[in-house]
């Protein structure tokens, strides 16, 4: 089994904002023949981890090389069939010094593929005990905003101007391992440098890829908002907030809610934009068959008071028009805020977008004004 050792840099402070602890997380990336387990052979195990004094020797760095605040990345080639079960066990044996695993679409490839390995060999899954923080599922939320077409960890990569010498992919190795391990090539040194070539920039790209973690802390960042409002071309009313985020996004991102506000994210800066609606909304009450509506009032009313009214003027309601309606200034309401001390007004009653109306005292309330514009963004997220 042929290792190979490197070191690394990674942006751990995205790592602690996130509530992790770089000295208990690892990351990791494995090569195969295939995509199922039980017909294909895992022949590489890529991983990175932080190096402390503590930890250096276990990790094959001599006392006193260590470099502090620095990551390492190890990888472990099995040059034969039989090396397999070897590369997995010293690789259980790293996992037993952490407590998270970071990887890319490893929550569908990487992690299942290893444990249907480990249990073929009658052996414990190593990884099942460690949380998993898969950096797809981070930057899936933005591929709109970011306008990506593909999501693979190529194309992220390139996204972020992280550069690669690897000119290969996965499934175009896979025959270039066969011809190493069947010991087809009289000098298998570039074959096997390629091999490693592909699996430590994965490595180094999941490594460089932290800053993924931004966008997930900008939209879980409570806090002051700054906030004006002021008046559009139109007229309109417009309201404009923005706070500084604790850590930069990798690279600016442009998101919106329904067409009402506008959210943007970049460097250390978050901005949103609100546009409310000013004119008639309506109030739909959701029982509509406990209600009578009234033509000439354009309005609802409950059964137990509609009693008192001629029916010659009035009508059993239906959906569209049990309603109560309001004239003002109403601000978008996102789904999972509380309305409970709210009215909540829409255009119609399939209007996805609910209102409230806007009491202009609100933007005196710092500490709801920032809890409304938070959880504008949080919804504009999760669209």
């Amino acid at each position: 089994m042929k290792t190979r050792t490197h070191y690394a840099v990674c942006p751990q402070e995205y790592l602690t904002a996130a509530g992790l602890d770089p000295d208990r997380v690892i990351y990791f990336d494995i090569e195969t023949t295939g995509f199922r387990a039980s017909t294909s052979s895992l022949y590489m195990v890529g991983w990175a981890v932080n190096v402390s004094s503590a930890g250096a020797a276990s990790h094959g760095i001599p006392a006193g090389e260590e470099k502090r605040g620095e990551w390492i990345v190890t990888q472990l080639l099995a040059e034969s069939r039989a090396e397999e079960i070897l590369l997995l066990e010293q690789f259980a044996g790293v996992l037993k010094n952490y407590d998270t695993v970071i990887e890319f679409n490893g929550d569908r490839f990487d992690l299942p593929y290893m444990k249907e390995k480990y249990m073929s060999y009658g052996l414990e899954d190593a990884l099942s005990r460690l949380a998993s923080v898969d950096l797809y599922r981070e930057i899936r939320p933005f591929r709109k905003a970011l306008g990506l077409d593909r999501l693979n960890q190529k194309s992220v990569e390139a996204f972020l101007q992280i550069g690669r010498k690897d000119p290969y992919n996965g499934g175009q190795l896979i025959d270039v391992y066969r011809d190493v391990r069947d010991r087809k090539l009289a000098d298998p040194s570039a074959a096997v440098d390629a091999l490693f070539l592909h699996n430590e920039e994965d490595v180094l790209g999941m490594l460089a890829m932290t800053g993924l973690l931004g966008y997930s802390l900008a939209i879980q960042q409570d806090g002051a908002v700054r906030i004006r409002t002021l008046q559009s071309d139109d007229g309109s009313l417009v309201m404009e907030a923005a706070y500084e985020l604790a850590l930069p996004v990798p690279t600016a991102v442009h998101f919106s809610f329904e067409n009402c506000c506008d959210i943007t994210f970049s460097g250390r800066n978050a901005a949103v934009v609100i546009r409310p609606c000013a004119g008639t909304l309506y109030h739909f009450f959701p029982d509509f068959r406990n209600y009578y509506y009234l033509p000439e009032e354009d309005m609802a009313i409950h059964k137990s008071v509609a009693s008192f009214v001629d029916p010659a003027h009035r009508e059993k309601a239906k959906a569209q028009n049990c309603y109560v309606k309001k004239e003002g200034v109403f601000l978008p309401l996102p789904e999972g805020c509380d309305a409970s001390d709210r009215a909540v007004f829409s255009r119609s009653c399939k209007d996805k977008v609910r209102w409230f109306e806007y009491d202009p005292g609100m933007v005196q309330d710092p500490g709801l004004i920032a809890a409304y514009v938070h959880d504008i963004i949080k919804a504009a997220a999760s669209q």
